[in-house]
């Protein structure tokens, strides 16, 4: 009896023994995280459209060392899922309580805005991901200035001569005044950009004459391809200096076809709900055509000469950038 409760011990023993083994903790599994990013645009760009823009995320490794790892860098046209352009630079092995930074360099057109989105990979699955959103001014010329002008915008149209051709015709209409004597040489910088694709669809400069009296209306036609929706900006330069800038927006893409549950199609044009179409209107001077748009003047005749921002202007907001991402989700493993 004595024997078996001896036998007995040993096992029980034995038993927490292994038990406590098996529930002793284990090390952590290590993991990549972004600790911050920095964005910066190296020196001596020469005026262009096209901005270089570098990228720099500092990376560490939490709890131990990792491997397979891979930074993917995106620049998409801003609060849309559009990519510009992206990079993925295969980082390979990250030490524990080391911070690696990494640099990858970016090519994107000027004058927009964007949201630079920093993914990591840790042997194929998403660690980490989050966005910071940032403006490239325009920098196609050496100086570019918002000048003090006698001339102003009094209103901005953008009317079609024939609204189902494709491509469409797009006239900007543009009526001018003028508070003092005959003006110097008029110039409208435009840029159309196609709100689905993110490609921009004309960009170039038209010559627009003088306005020799108190009032003239200036007309700008573009070709663009129909069925989409277009963002227009337009700049008006009075002798190199520009006095007046203007955005609109242009809906060509047709309405979402609804369809019921037995099969049956909406025709919205028998539809008793109002439905907004554009108004056949008459210009002086030129046939009747039908509106597509109407811009708002953001612009025009300043008090007082004032600089465009600069790029140094543009990224000084280094406590945005150097708090790293502004929007930053961490996502675990699935």
């Amino acid at each position: 009896m004595r024997g078996l409760f001896g036998a007995t011990a040993v096992i029980v023993l034995l038993s927490l023994m292994l038990g406590a083994g098996c529930i002793s903790s284990q090390p952590q599994a290590g993991y990549v995280t972004i600790r911050n990013v920095d964005i910066s645009i190296p020196d001596g760009q020469p005026p262009s459209n096209v901005t270089r823009v570098t990228v720099a995320p500092y990376l560490d490794a939490i709890y131990a060392d990792v491997g397979g790892i891979d930074l993917q860098v995106s620049a998409k046209e801003a609060g849309t899922d559009i990519v510009v352009e992206e990079t993925i630079l295969p980082i390979g092995n990250l030490t524990s309580g080391r911070t690696a930074k990494e640099e990858v360099a970016l090519a994107l057109e000027n004058g927009r805005r964007y949201d630079i989105w920093v993914t990591i990979w840790q042997d194929g699955r998403m660690r980490e991901s989050g966005s910071v959103n940032v403006f490239l001014p325009d920098r196609t010329t050496a100086g570019q200035r918002l000048a003090y002008s006698l001339l102003s915008v009094s209103a901005i149209d953008v009317m079609t001569p024939d609204i189902d051709a494709d491509p469409i015709t797009l006239d900007i209409i543009t009526s001018i005044a003028n508070g003092g004597s005959a003006s110097g040489d008029l110039a409208m910088d435009i840029r159309v950009v196609n709100l689905q694709t993110g490609i921009t669809a004309v960009r170039e400069s038209r010559p627009l004459g003088t306005v020799p009296g108190d009032s003239a209306t200036k007309k700008v036609s573009v070709t663009v391809p129909n069925g989409y929706d277009y963002e227009i900006s337009i700049r008006l330069i009075e002798g190199g200096a520009a006095f007046a800038t203007s955005t609109g927006r242009i809906t060509l893409a047709p309405p979402p076809q609804v369809i019921f549950a037995d099969g049956a199609v909406l025709d919205s044009a028998k539809s008793t709900s109002p439905v907004a179409l554009p108004v056949p209107t008459a210009t002086p001077g030129m046939p009747s055509s039908a509106q597509v748009g109407q811009f708002r003047v953001q612009s025009s005749g300043a008090p007082v000469p004032t600089q465009a921002p600069g790029f140094e202007a543009a990224f000084a907001a280094t406590g945005l950038l150097g708090a790293g991402l502004a929007r930053r989700r961490r996502q675990g493993d699935d």
